[in-house]
């Protein structure tokens, strides 16, 4: 079967989420870099989670491990919206759901390359 125009879109915008959501912790932005450090995250560990982000990205790219890119970043997407929530971010927290939501559609609904 193959993807429909839906999902495609869904896996361009997904992936440049992933990606720049990786990007702007090892850029260490200052605005990223204090959410998580009032979570209690070093600089070094919240560029680690962008690294897993950035990681996950790249793997949506090839059709064989798309799948797997998007069962990386749902968690990823989902723990992120914690840190939103828990630093009172909560309209850009309750949006940032459709990013979970558009990682597990993905990775559910994706054609497998089997």
């Amino acid at each position: 079967m193959r993807p429909s125009a839906l999902q495609w879109v869904n896996r361009i915008l997904l992936t440049a989420l992933s990606v720049m959501t990786g990007v702007v912790k090892l850029a260490q932005m200052e605005e990223e870099m204090a959410l998580f450090r009032t979570i209690g995250f070093s600089d070094a560990v919240t560029m680690g989670f962008g690294a897993l982000q950035l990681a996950g990205g790249l793997l949506l790219l090839p059709t064989r491990t798309t799948r797997t890119g998007a069962w990386v970043m749902a968690p990823t997407f989902l723990f992120a919206t914690g840190v939103l929530l828990a630093n009172g971010m909560i309209p850009f927290g309750v949006v940032s759901v459709l990013f979970i939501a558009m990682a597990v559609f993905h990775a559910m609904r994706w054609p497998s390359s089997d």
